[in-house]
């Protein structure tokens, strides 16, 4: 009982905070709700003690988008794809980056994801809209990623210390692609040497 009335609690903190747009940090980029693309709604919903240790990285291997109503369909058939062929309770980031410079929330905050075995409890999965293996996302994609992990820390999400990850350095994939891959390990909190599983 204790823990149920915690997670409601919890919940309506987040909605009246993180959810109104105007109470969002400054360091916080526009963050697309998932109503706001059409999501369906997550069969099961479990949830992550924070703030969060770690960020693994993935790439969607879709084309990219630079347009919210672009990028809305393209998540939609990725968390299908995930629901129905994958049998995911939702779609498996927490949240993704479009080409239009905007984060697309997808399991979300402080709710386990379904994106690197092992790590989906102790993680935020966040993944790049597109395919970096051979070119890397544009400057706005890339800011907007740096922007939102700044915000996890200001929102208490992400612990301070957080450690940033790609996906291809914990399972066999080649997430977030190569290109990609090579420009994270100049960001901050990026670890050559992730928690074991």
């Amino acid at each position: 009982m204790y823990k149920l009335v915690s997670i409601l609690i919890l919940t309506t903190v987040y909605q009246s905070f993180v959810l109104s747009d105007s109470s969002l940090p400054s360091v916080c980029p526009d963050i697309i709700s998932k109503k706001r693309w059409d999501a369906r709604t997550a069969l099961e919903v479990d949830y992550v003690i924070i703030p969060i240790d770690n960020v693994v990285v993935h790439h969607t291997v879709t084309s990219s988008c630079d347009y919210e109503d672009d990028c809305a369909s393209l998540l939609r058939n990725i968390q299908n794809f995930h629901m129905e062929e994958l049998e995911f309770h939702d779609i498996g980031y927490n949240f993704m980056v479009g080409g239009d410079g905007r984060i697309y929330e997808g399991a979300g905050w402080h709710k386990v994801g379904a994106h690197t075995r092992g790590y989906n409890t102790r993680s935020l999965g966040l993944a790049f809209i597109g395919n970096f293996t051979t070119q890397l996302p544009s400057k706005k994609q890339l800011q907007c990623a740096k922007d939102f992990l700044k915000c996890g820390v200001v929102l208490g999400e992400l612990s301070k210390e957080y450690k940033l990850f790609a996906a291809r350095q914990v399972s066999s994939t080649a997430s977030p692609g190569l290109k990609l891959y090579r420009e994270l390990q100049n960001w901050p909190h990026f670890t050559s040497r992730p928690p074991p599983k």
